[in-house]
């Protein structure tokens, strides 16, 4: 019996600033045409193999980037290769071992992208797709275009709703990069957007501390603005675990749905049925957030 198959998928919030073409779709299309592969970490790249923009839809190529000219190793001597057999190494220069591909989405309206994170026994960092769309967004003349584009992976709302409610909590802070207004509210944007301009700043960060033996009680504001950090930048905390002051984020907990599926279904369905759940997800949560 062939055994069940795992999609998991993830996503990313991108925000280009008011004044520029708020055309997300276009943004990726643009990225795409670029044809450039980013560096993710060590010898790993990844690069957007295909685009449909009608669709919105996508493919994710990551691949690795082997140096040719190191020293190689000798399985059969157990030794350093001689130059001799390295000279018979014959890789075209155009291509690259160990693909795997990851589909995605793009929802414009939400300007979220959804991603498969785990797919055929493979694996994609959600931070690795940030860094990737964070990179080949400083290209020069998608700036022209689009501005100075923020990404964000969006972390689990789950886990900020557990750190929220942490009975010994002594610290938070959020840090919120420029958000869409759209999603959060005319006041809560407005404060952050004001405080930003006027002072250049790129980053909003808010920190509260506890009292002397007193443990934190956040008020809804401050519980709304942790939300808006899960999208638009970081949420940490410091609370007594275990009687140590303990250092909490949420750096590397995305908001992610997964399923298992059979031989008889298409992976593909399975993705965009996992893209919608997680949209739901998402849309439900700046609905709350706006409130």
């Amino acid at each position: 019996m062939a055994r069940d198959r795992k999609v998991e998928v993830a996503a990313v919030n991108v925000r280009i600033p008011e004044h520029m073409d708020r055309n997300y779709t276009a943004l990726i299309e643009s990225i795409f045409r670029t044809r450039k592969s980013v560096r993710v970490r060590g010898d790993t790249f990844l690069a957007i193999k295909s685009f449909d923009p009608e669709a919105g839809r996508g493919i994710i190529a990551k691949f690795t980037e082997i140096e040719v000219d190191g020293d190689w190793f000798d399985l059969e001597s157990f030794d350093t290769a001689t130059p001799d057999m390295v000279g018979e190494i014959a890789i075209p220069q155009n291509l690259r071992p160990n693909l795997s591909q990851f589909y995605f989405v793009v929802e414009p309206k939400e300007h979220v992208i959804v991603f498969e994170i785990y797919a055929d026994s493979k694996g994609l960092s959600a931070r690795a797709f940030e860094k990737f769309l964070r990179s080949t967004a400083t290209d020069r003349l998608l700036i022209s275009r689009f501005g100075i584009v923020e990404v964000d992976v969006i972390k689990d709302y789950g886990e900020i709703e557990r750190i929220l409610n942490l009975p010994h909590l002594k610290e938070l802070t959020v840090v919120i990069r420029p958000p869409n207004s759209d999603d959060i509210g005319e006041d809560l944007a407005k404060v952050i957007e004001e405080r930003l301009r006027e002072q250049n700043g790129g980053e909003y960060e808010e920190r509260i501390k506890s009292l002397p033996k007193k443990d934190l009680e956040p008020n809804e504001r401050t519980r709304k603005l942790a939300m808006i950090g899960a999208e638009n930048g970081e949420v940490e905390a410091k609370a007594v675990q275990n009687r140590i002051l303990t250092k909490i984020g949420t750096t590397e907990t995305p908001l992610t749905e997964g399923s298992k599926f059979g031989a008889d279904t298409s992976a593909q369905a399975v993705f965009y049925k996992l893209a919608n759940r997680l949209m739901d997800r998402i849309r439900m949560k700046r609905r709350e957030v706006r409130e």
